[in-house]
């Protein structure tokens, strides 16, 4: 199995605390294995047949029994339905489906990466479809986006007035992911401001879409580290616990 593995940001793994443990709570981005070539089965070995037995000359041969029909099996118990996987006719009504990747309205951009095997991506998904005020809060205040990051699709990406035609697995390596899910918080040019990995609990989902509107992250340094502790900072003024940073 194929993996891309690059290590996230000390600054990034500063917010992983408030999103559970990360590393069981995301899923590592994979490639399909490629189909192997099925070996032929040997054929069988043909059974010997066996000889015809002598009838004594003048004697009646008994008629074989014919056999009784078999009795029919009961018909087998209707196995159980699969768990509902979140619906996403209602995710996609908030998201966009990735084809064109450009902040809307003035508003700044959020990049949703997932997987659709991935049961910390359907929690997020769920979260977004049962929770009508997160919902609204995301759409209040952001241009939502939603990448199969184990898809291979074309994307229209407008990066700071620029417009690119790139790939998965470009955008995938251009911000170093290695699992699903990540947020990606980004200004209305596309410049990514912070990013989140791992799956992120609905009250902490609102409070930094809050930060975000705020605007408290502007005038910080997005390179050192700087919107990383103010938004640390945010989060415990309002009741949301967060790891440290690892050194």
């Amino acid at each position: 199995m194929k993996r891309t593995t690059i290590a996230l940001s000390a600054a990034a793994a500063l917010l992983m605390g408030g999103c559970g443990n990360s590393t069981k709570e995301a899923k590592v981005i994979t490639e399909a294995p490629a189909a192997k070539h099925a070996e032929a089965a040997p054929a069988p070995t043909p059974a010997p047949v066996a000889a015809p037995s002598k009838v004594p000359t003048g004697k009646a041969v008994p008629r074989a029994k014919a056999p009784e029909a078999p009795t029919p099996a009961p018909a087998a118990a209707k196995a159980p339905q699969a768990a509902p996987i979140p619906v996403l006719s209602k995710f996609y009504e908030v998201f966009s489906d990735g084809a064109q990747i450009a902040p809307k309205d003035g508003k700044p951009l959020l990049l949703v990466f997932g997987q659709p095997a991935d049961p910390y991506t359907q929690k997020l998904q769920a979260d977004v479809t049962e929770n009508s005020e997160l919902a609204k809060a995301i759409t209040d205040t952001m241009t939502p986006v939603y990448i199969n990051a184990a898809a291979q699709k074309r994307h229209k990406f407008l990066h700071n007035g620029d417009l690119m035609d790139v790939d998965t697995k470009t955008l995938v390596s251009i911000y170093h992911l290695d699992a699903t899910p990540t947020l990606i918080f980004m200004d209305d040019k596309s410049q990514s401001i912070f990013m989140v990995p791992g799956y992120m609990p609905p009250k902490q989902f609102e409070v930094t879409l809050q930060f975000v509107k705020e605007g408290t992250w502007k005038g910080k340094d997005r390179k050192n580290g700087e919107v990383y502790h103010a938004l640390k900072s945010y989060y415990e003024a309002h009741g949301i616990q967060v790891g440290k940073a690892k050194k």
